[in-house]
């Protein structure tokens, strides 16, 4: 298995994945978001705005509120809103717990030492 378009032979498989980067983006296009950020231009309206009627279930469902969830899996406050997943929503929270799984795979680099608290004595 490679990755590309085209295999160099009939013993490969090319495959051409997206990137982390790229799945990130695509999720994100289902994100509820403030009616007033979109008013604002500070976001663009997401496919859950657009979409007149849901055929299709998004892969994850990021909901959002101007108050705490009482009951999320996870939950961010940012600009006087929270986004949260909700935890009965199993599917949103297996897919939200692989993208933390895989952003595990693709840290690079070596961990950082704990800082050295030092107390001095005399």
């Amino acid at each position: 298995m490679v990755y590309g378009t085209i295999p160099k032979d009939d013993r490969e498989v090319a495959i051409l994945t997206r990137s982390i980067l790229e799945i990130i983006i695509d999720l994100s296009a289902d994100i509820e978001v403030p009616p007033v950020h979109v008013k604002e231009k500070r976001v663009n309206p997401t496919f859950a705005e657009m979409a007149a009627s849901e055929k299709v279930r998004p892969l994850i469902r990021i909901k959002n509120s101007s108050e705490n969830p009482g009951d999320a899996f996870v939950s961010v406050r940012y600009r006087d809103s929270y986004f949260w997943i909700d935890d009965r929503d199993l599917i949103s929270k297996r897919i939200f717990s692989f993208l933390m799984f895989v952003f595990t795979l693709v840290e690079t680099g070596e961990k950082g030492m704990a800082p050295v608290v030092t107390i001095p004595t005399g």
